[in-house]
């Protein structure tokens, strides 16, 4: 009897995830997870030893590039292990190698600027090191340009002109930008000096859950129009709109739909934003961020649970095209048309 192909299954790609174990990777594998966007690190230091420490460096430059190498060190030495199975993707060539070896791709990236400083040139040198995304703000504004909590500002404030400089100096090198906490103004001027598709990571619709994170239905048409990806995030008070309580996958799946219908089926991917799963670092963001009640998306809280979104897409009456492109096929997309060849 002759055999029956099976559908091999779609390739997933995360837009924003900050675990970054080796144990995390191999959970990665398990859950099915193809590739990820690696965050090293935050502009702020989330996991210091004490509040004091942490509110210091919110607006505050002093630490982040030691940091961030730190972090890169420690991941490289990661990938460096064969018996880990992972691959620090430097050009779009390098996924298919991944792919077709099981091994997990990471591509390295920041959320947030200061570890670029205000130099070019270390930017430059952070390429060299493998850094293939910048996400240009996290919660405050910094040398790059204005974030979400600059939005009410009367002078609407946006791209620095160091920041016109680092879109060029990006779209020359072959980095995704990612303008995930940016301020509106910041986005605008982004998609108008980009000669490349952008990324927003970790977002949603803000008509559906009225968070600052998330984007207005105007901004998920500009997204579309550039040919970037806006990737769903599963933190419950951005699937919802309301802190101190937990979202269901249904809420995920609703959020998906909206962007879709808004922006196309070509716009929309995944960026969980998974920052718990290590004790010892979970403590110390919690207390210095004050986030006690966070949660994520219950049945959707790790990578050992991505099989769950499969069926709920299915359930929403996604095609089978439509659910490869959400769960990896845009992100890979944006890899092909933003890294270096």
């Amino acid at each position: 009897m002759p055999r029956v192909k099976t559908a091999a299954p779609p390739r997933i790609y995360l837009a924003h995830d900050h675990m970054q174990r080796a144990g995390d990777f191999a959970q990665d594998r398990a859950g099915g997870v193809s590739g990820k966007i690696l965050h090293l690190t935050v502009d702020s230091w989330i996991e210091a030893p004490a509040r004091e420490q942490y509110e210091a460096s919110y607006f505050g430059y002093e630490g982040f590039l030691q940091r961030g190498l730190a972090a890169a060190a420690r991941v490289h030495k990661i990938a460096a292990d064969p018996e880990n199975r992972t691959r620090i993707i430097r050009t779009s060539g390098d996924l298919e190698t991944a792919h077709k070896k099981g091994e997990l791709a990471l591509i390295l990236g920041n959320e947030g600027g200061k570890i670029v400083e205000e130099s070019l040139g270390v930017l430059e040198a952070w390429w060299w090191l493998g850094l293939r995304h910048l996400q240009f703000n996290w919660a405050m504004r910094n040398q790059i340009g204005a974030a979400q909590s600059n939005e009410d500002e009367k002078s609407r404030p946006g791209l620095s002109p160091f920041g016109f400089k680092v879109v060029e100096k990006m779209n020359g090198l072959g980095m995704v930008i990612d303008v995930s906490h940016s301020s509106p103004k910041t986005i605008e001027d982004v998609l108008k000096a980009t000669k490349r598709p952008i990324l927003n990571s970790h977002s949603g619709s803000r008509s559906l859950a009225n968070k600052q994170q998330n984007l207005w239905d105007g901004q998920l048409r500009d997204m579309a129009k550039n040919g970037g990806v806006v990737a769903m995030h599963f933190c419950s008070r951005l699937v919802l709109g309301v802190n101190d309580r937990q979202s269901e996958i249904p809420d995920v799946i609703r959020q998906v739909r909206y962007c879709v219908d808004r922006a196309g089926i070509d716009t929309v991917g995944l960026g969980p934003d998974w920052v718990l799963g290590d004790p010892e670092r979970d403590r110390a963001y919690l207390r210095n961020t004050d986030q006690e009640s966070i949660s994520w998306t219950a049945g959707l809280e790790s990578s050992a649970e991505m099989g769950n979104l499969l069926p709920a897409l299915e359930k929403a009456k996604f095609k089978a095209s439509e659910i490869e492109k959400i769960l990896g096929g845009n992100m890979l997309r944006l890899f092909r048309d933003t890294l270096p060849k």
